[in-house]
């Protein structure tokens, strides 16, 4: 178990199974998340907070047609801030890839192995205390 990080992560995926077990990983490396299997859920359960994440997890396809690249960005417009955002994803047409990507998200293929995941996240946080 590693110490308890301040960093907070918002994980939304509307696949219960891969959301619980997304939250619970995060959770053994020290960081305090919040998840949410739909763009609106994320919204209430931050605005319920009253505190940004630090970073965001999104599947690439979410319930009713929306995309995590639009989720991150509401919650980008919510928080006034450019939250570093991570897209997940099985998808592999190269348009969802590219849409990603021109948005500024760091885009992962499922399945993306545990320690690949850390050391992504890693280098698009910023550092406690900043």
């Amino acid at each position: 178990m590693t110490e308890r990080d301040s960093r907070l992560i918002l994980v939304i995926d509307d696949e219960a199974s891969v959301l619980m077990a997304l939250g619970l990983l995060l959770e053994t490396w020290g960081f305090r998340v919040v998840t949410a299997e739909a763009e609106d859920e994320a919204v209430d359960r931050l605005n319920a907070l009253g505190e940004p994440p630090t970073a965001i997890l999104a599947d690439y396809r979410l319930r009713e047609g929306r995309t995590g690249l639009q989720a991150i960005d509401r919650i980008r417009r919510l928080c006034a801030a450019d939250v570093p955002g991570l897209v997940i994803t099985g998808d592999t047409s190269s348009d969802a890839l590219r849409d990603a990507r021109a948005n500024g998200m760091t885009v992962l293929q499922k399945p993306v192995p545990p320690p690949h995941l850390h050391t992504v996240l890693m280098q698009m946080l910023p550092q406690p205390g900043r």
